[in-house]
């Protein structure tokens, strides 16, 4: 049995799930170890997935009696999933980063298991850190981050899986009107306060000649459908709201442009699907590692890039607009993210770690 372990956030579950969909398709039975009360724990088992919640604790940044905490935690989660993995006949772990995935990875070293990561990110999470020193083999999405490991394992920059029905979407569940651009709004699987900053004001630009179908992330869906609720009725024209959507393939069918953050696996599905963007880095992740990874599609001509500092909303949605009614650069931004669009990433994984890591 092969285990992916860890998640928190959309760009570690999807991934995940991703190359856990390649394995089953290729004969092997996979289970979901992460934390049962954040996105994996809804996610996985919708997907199929037997899931086995572990307990994971984030490290401190100071404060030694907190540090002390913390280890006493990892070491008992450890155990415990030791004895999961013990119990499931787990024959492969497979980490995504999270710090829910440390005890998993951490417990397959102590029974001599193969362990495999895989970092999305340009600057790796503290657990990947960590955990890149006790697998056997470390997956990159960006080549850079090869410097920013220790450890001895082997180290392939492959790119980051996404799933393949995000190939295959329709957008007829929305009732979107027919005949009109489409802006899609989504903040991550967390939400973002000034994406829909952004979305709402857009929704009021007098000029706006476009629809709206906004993922405002569930922690903010009520308050942003209250904000829309207390607009105009000619602002709320055409504009659809959802807290989340567990199937991206239907959105970006909807869409024509998207605005979002800048997470590894969103610009992967972005590129894999051809899709114009706007990005607006979250400024809260490590070595601003977002802004790096949209700055790359910017370069290439798929996507404009607005820092978080010093936004002004209303100027950002006036972009969005000229956008959207520019055929001519719609066109040009979707071919230069199909260009560099990797399909097939979650296959390619599979078949590489059973070939290099044999259970």
């Amino acid at each position: 049995m092969v285990i992916l372990a860890g998640g928190g956030t959309g760009g570690h579950v999807y991934p995940a799930l991703a190359m856990g969909d390649a394995l089953r398709a290729s004969g092997h039975t996979v289970a979901y170890y992460g934390d049962g009360a954040r996105l994996e724990g809804r996610v996985a088992p919708q997907r199929g997935y037997a899931f086995r919640p572990v307990d994971g604790t984030p490290f401190p940044r100071r404060g030694i009696v907190a540090r002390l905490r913390f280890a006493f935690s990892l070491l008992k989660a450890t155990l415990a999933a030791r004895r999961l993995l013990q119990k499931d006949g787990a024959t492969l772990v497979l980490g995504v980063g999270g710090y829910v995935m440390a005890p998993t990875v951490l417990a397959a070293w102590t029974l001599r298991l193969p362990a495999v990561i895989h970092e999305s990110n340009v600057s790796p999470g503290l657990a990947n850190r960590l955990c890149a020193r006790v697998s056997r083999l470390v997956l990159l999405t960006y080549d850079a981050t090869r410097k920013r490991l220790g450890g001895g394992a082997e180290m392939l920059t492959v790119g980051c899986p996404v799933n393949p029905r995000i190939l295959e979407g329709s957008a007829e569940k929305y009732g979107l009107p027919e005949g009109r651009r489409v802006l899609l709004v989504v903040g991550g699987s967390l939400g973002s306060a000034t994406i829909n900053e952004v979305a709402l004001a857009a929704a009021v630009d007098p000029s706006r000649d476009y629809a709206i179908l906004h993922l405002t992330g569930p922690r903010y869906f009520e308050e942003v459908q209250a904000a829309y609720d207390a607009l105009p009725a000619v602002a709320r024209r055409d504009v659809v709201v959802r807290g989340y959507e567990d199937q991206m393939g239907d959105a970006f069918a909807a869409a024509d442009l998207v605005l979002a953050r800048a997470g590894s696996s969103t610009l992967a599905e972005l590129c894999a699907v051809g899709m114009p963007s706007v990005l607006v880095p979250s400024p809260n992740v490590t070595d601003n590692h977002q802004e790096a990874n949209a700055r790359g599609l910017e370069a290439a001509g798929a996507a404009k890039v607005f820092v978080e500092r010093g936004l002004v909303a209303a100027q950002v949605a006036a972009q969005l607009g000229a956008i959207l009614a520019d055929e001519t650069q719609l066109s040009g931004m979707s071919s230069s993210a199909l260009a560099l669009g990797r399909r097939g990433v979650a296959e390619s994984i599979a078949a590489l770690i059973l070939e290099r890591v044999p259970g």
